[in-house]
């Protein structure tokens, strides 16, 4: 009587072989899942950076762009100042509201808030960079360059520049204590370091809504 041997399975090597395979795969797999995640991490961090950086510059020309100015009030300034690199601005400004309900409760007007703004940058004192500094005041009053509420508006940022048309020239300095006027056009210069140490820098022009020659 001949026995018939049953020779189905998978050898020793063949159990090495699909388990290499399969290994390869798994690592394939897994870098090509990290390379995505890694990508869209990288993507949301540009995205958010960018729509910062936007924000403020938008804040800052908005700021500027209504400017306000009243010679007759003595508390009213336009007034910037160099500090080592950089600049200073502090000045009243009119800042639109959504609106206000006035006699007829249908009828919808735009109002302003007419107070102090303050723009510098500021050291953290524990990273060691620079921030750039929005300061808000809800009145104006005889001290220009202080008070009310300061808040952090853009981190890491290397310098903030402001240049003044005036006249022919363009000087680097303006206080209408002096020049009893709105500087006509302002440039605004921003150095910021972007979140992979990346230097970037954005400049825009702003014409003063109440400035005269």
């Amino acid at each position: 009587m001949r026995f018939l041997k049953n020779n189905e399975g998978f050898t020793l090597i063949e159990m090495l072989v699909a388990s290499a395979v399969s290994s390869v795969i798994l690592v394939m797999v897994y870098t090509a899942y990290s390379s995505i995640i890694k990508s869209v991490n990288q993507g949301k961090t540009a995205a958010q950076y960018f729509e910062k950086v936007n924000f403020v510059l938008r804040k800052i020309d908005s700021d500027i762009l209504n400017a306000y100015w009243n010679e007759k009030a003595k508390n009213i300034h336009f007034i910037s100042e160099m500090q080592s690199n950089s600049s200073s601005l502090n000045f009243v400004t009119g800042e639109f509201k959504s609106g206000r309900m006035i006699l007829n409760i249908n009828d919808s007007f735009p109002s302003t808030d007419i107070h102090e703004v303050g723009y510098y940058l500021k050291i953290d004192n524990k990273t060691g960079k620079y921030n750039l500094i929005r300061r808000s005041e809800i009145h104006y009053d005889e001290n220009p360059l202080e008070g009310g509420i300061e808040e952090i508006i853009l981190n890491n940022v290397e310098s903030i520049r402001f240049e003044f048309k005036y006249q022919n020239d363009w000087i680097d300095t303006w206080d209408s204590r002096d020049k009893k006027r709105l500087p006509s056009g302002i440039k605004t210069s921003l150095t910021v370091i972007d979140p992979y140490d990346n230097k970037d820098f954005y400049e825009f022009f702003t014409l003063c809504n109440m400035s005269y020659e």
